[in-house]
This record gives C-alpha cells, structure tokens and sequence, in this order.
C-alpha cells in the first residue's frame, strides 16, 4: 500500500510569540488534498502532520518513522529555510522516498526551491488535482522514479542544474467536487481557533478560492497563476460543511478565512440566505472589501449569523489607495463601517504602514507622516465606535507579490535578508529599508500602533481567559521590541 505524508513545516526554531498563528487554525491546505486523494485513490494510506504544534525535531521523527513512499511538505516563505533544512533530514532517513515541495513560497519561487532543496519535484499553484495526479503516476509505475512524474503539468523539476517549470495545471471549476477538509487525520481538540469568539470551539473555512483584485502586496499567487482567479463554492456546500463541523466535531462557531466574502454581492447574499433558510444558528466571522457593500448584505449577514469581520482599510491617504490598486476610496471605508454598525457586525480595520508601489517605473512610498495618519485615521475610526478592533503591520514585500519585485529592482531589502527567510521572523522593526526612515522611526510608529490595538481590544472586549496566553505573547513582543525605543 502506498503511504503518503503530508506536513506542514514547522520552523527549526520555534518562536517565542506565536508569530506564525502556532495552535490556532488546522492546515486546510494540505486536508483537503488529503481529502481529495482519499476520495479518488485505493490502496494508499495518508497521514497528516501540523508541524507548527509537533516542532522541527518532533516532525522530522513522525515522518521518518513511517516510512512514507510520497512526502508532501507545505511551505510559506517565512519558514522556507526550514523546509530545505527538513528536505534534507528526510533525504538522508528515507533515501527512496519521493519528497514533493508546495505552498505559497514554491509557487512563487520554484527556481530557488529546487535549487536549495532535495526536493524532487516541486507543485505550482492548486495542489489537489497535481497531487493526486503524482500518486497515480507512481502507484501504477512498476518503481517509484521521480522521472516518471516530470511529464505532469503543474509541477517543476531540476534535471542537470536546470529548473524546468511544466505549464500550469488548471484550476479546479467546481470547488464543490472538493470533498470537505479531512479534519479527522489531525486532532482538532489542540486547536484554539481565533481568539475573537462568541463560542467555542471554533475553526476556519473556505467559502471560495481567489481575488478577483489585483492589490500590489498581496502575495496569494497560488490562486492567481491559472484561471479563473476568483471561484465559489455553493451556498448549500458551504452550509453542508458547517453543518459537518458541528456534529462530527462539535465546533460551534466558524471563521471564513477567504481573501474576500464580498468578492460577489450576489454569491454573498445567496450563501446568508442559505444559513438563514436552514435556521443554522452558528456564529461566524469573515473577511470583507469596503467595496462593493450594501445594506442588504449587511442586514443578511447579521441576520444569518454574522457578527464579526476583517475589513481592509490600508490607509488614511487616498493616494496610496490608488498607488497599491486598492480600488477603493476612504469615503467608501468610512460608510463601510456605518453600514455594519448599523447592523452591529463588529469590526476590525486592518492597516498598513509604509506602503510602496511604483509610478511610470519609479518606486514611491509612504514615508512618516502618511503612516502616522493612517495610525491617527484608525484612532478616529476607534473613537467613534465605527470600529472595534484593529490589525496593522510594517508592509512585508513577500514573494509571489508585485511588491517583491518592485521590492528587488529597486534594493529596498534590508542587507543579508533577501533569500534569508528565517531572518524575517526575527527581523524586530522592517525588512525593507526606505530612505530617510530609520527603524527607531519604525519602532515608535510600531508601539504608537500596538497602542492603539490593544486600548482598542480592551475597549470592546470579545476575548476570554482561554485566549490569554496568546494575547500575552503579543504583548511581550511589543514590550521585548518596541518600548525601548521610545524616548
């Protein structure tokens, strides 16, 4: 029977304030390939390791002591040196295995992967349909050779030190075929779900795939290197799966963790009408575009269940709104905010600070001033009451975004960061370096913000004592890498 093995890496180091969400959330992406090869497949055996919760050593062992024919890591950019340094540790304990490399950092960089890693092949883009066709290949092929499987489309090789990247395999048209994610090959008790709840437990879900935006920094190539970029899935599909959620696993609330529920007006309505008509009474959570959004929408979202969102705001100047291909203007994230306030949807205004993007080929960037009114612009917005939470970060240039290129033509990556990626977890103030900005300038912008979120956090409450732990960790990072900054 042939074993697969699916991981999510975990960092070499493990961090000391839950910068990678370590606990929260199951990794999706690799249970629904799991899910989707348990459907099509017999005779293979699949298991699944979180090794963000086992650590680097833990995970290293799990998977080597059961001798997997196929090894599926899953990978972002900040832990990818820690997946070449596992690729290794698996290379030498099973020499015969076939190790596939995925995730967000392979898509986007498949040349670097392949040259830094013993993987031997590498998927590009949507994993399910690549991957079951990988365990076909080789569960019909009289030896496991990683030479069978460079015909596949979407997938990447290095033969003779050349990378060849195979054409893009197509996107899966109906997400429904996709069977719901295989939560039951991890343990979903050890997951504490998002710490803004109204019940727990509480766990993630999709309810598309893709953006029909373009924004400069958004990094999410994996669903924007086939077409069609933006897919849905039912509205009874996804009332199914809450439905599955809470009697095989007992969850009672759900957060939808795709890039933008609103993505479609129509598909939005019709999925809260959805929960409306079955009478689910399951709390949930989303994430929102200021833009499009109606009273209707909001009115249906609350009455379906809806009592928390994301709202991406970005910035206070319009100028960068254009600058990023935002495509929306501050009047529209102001009347965001009263439309679900009015519907007492509470929110939390996600922000920027430092943006870049290029006019006629020419790198421009927010400098002091503009992030300090977008700080004092969620200040506003906190006071009067139009939001209840906030989220803000230092503008990343991370691989697979616009941003990252821009980012290397123009040598705004700080010295001895570009390609150290572990580096970026421990980077305190910036990765990019902009002229005139230093990172003590960074560091108060930085505690001016962390303020602001937590007297914002405190103000409107939603959290409780099992959530303590990881909000404490958040606050020890400000404490250990702001406050001494501060004169």
């Amino acid at each position: 029977m042939l074993r697969i093995h699916l991981v999510l890496v975990p960092p070499v180091i493990k961090g000391k304030f839950a910068e990678l969400g370590e606990g929260l959330t199951p990794p999706l992406g690799i249970l629904s390939i799991a899910s989707y090869l348990r459907a099509r497949m017999n005779g293979v055996e699949i298991k699944v390791t979180d090794g963000l919760l086992e650590g680097f050593t833990r995970t290293a062992e799990i998977v080597s002591s059961w001798k997997p024919h196929i090894v599926g890591l899953s990978f972002n950019t900040p832990v990818a040196n820690s997946a070449y340094a596992l690729f290794e540790t698996l290379r030498s304990s099973l020499p015969e295995a076939i190790l596939v490399a995925g995730g967000a950092h392979t898509t986007s960089l498949p040349d670097e992967v392949l040259t830094k890693s013993k993987a031997d092949i590498a998927v590009i883009g949507e994993g399910e349909e690549t991957f079951l066709a990988i365990v076909k290949t080789l569960a019909g092929a009289e030896k496991i050779d990683k030479r069978e499987l460079f015909g596949l489309n979407g997938i990447a090789f290095a033969e003779g030190g050349k990378v060849t990247v195979n054409p893009i395999a197509p996107y899966i048209p109906e997400l429904d075929s996709i069977q719901f994610p295989a939560r039951d090959l991890v343990d979903m008790k050890r997951y504490s779900g998002w710490y803004l709840t109204k019940k727990k437990p509480e766990t993630t879900m999709l309810f598309s795939r893709g953006c029909a935006y373009q924004c400069v920094f958004c990094s999410n190539k994996v669903w924007n290197v086939s077409q069609p970029c933006l897919r849905f899935r039912s509205p009874a599909n996804i009332a199914d799966e809450i439905v599955s959620l809470n009697e095989e696993f007992g969850i009672k609330e759900v957060f939808d963790n795709s890039d933008e529920f609103n993505n479609s007006l129509s598909h939005a309505k019709e999925v809260c009408r959805e929960m409306i008509k079955r009478n689910l009474r399951i709390p949930w959570k989303t994430q929102l575009r200021v833009w499009p959004l109606d009273d209707e929408l909001a009115s249906l979202m609350a009455a379906a269940g809806c009592w928390y969102v994301h709202l991406g705001i970005e910035s206070a100047s319009q100028r960068t709104l254009d600058g990023v291909k935002k495509k929306i203007t501050i009047e529209q994230a102001i009347e965001a905010c009263r439309i679900l306030k009015r519907y007492k949807i509470k929110v939390l205004g996600l922000f920027m600070l430092f943006n870049i993007w290029e006019e006629n080929e020419v790198p421009v960037f927010e400098g002091i001033a503009e992030s300090r009114a977008t700080l004092d612009f969620a200040g506003k917005l906190i006071r009067k009451g139009l939001i209840n939470y906030m989220g803000w970060s230092i503008t990343m240039p991370y691989p697979g975004s616009p941003l990252y290129d821009i980012a290397l033509r123009n040598n705004l990556i700080k010295d001895g960061l570009a390609g150290n990626w572990d580096a970026w977890l421990r980077e305190e103030f910036s990765v990019i370096k902009l002229p005139g900005i230093t990172d003590k300038d960074i560091a108060r912008l930085k505690t001016r913000g962390s303020v602001l979120r937590a007297l914002a956090m405190i103000r409107s409450g939603g959290f409780g004592l099992s959530d303590a732990g990881y909000i404490m960790k958040k606050l020890m990072r400000i404490v250990a890498n702001e406050i001494p900054f501060i004169k």
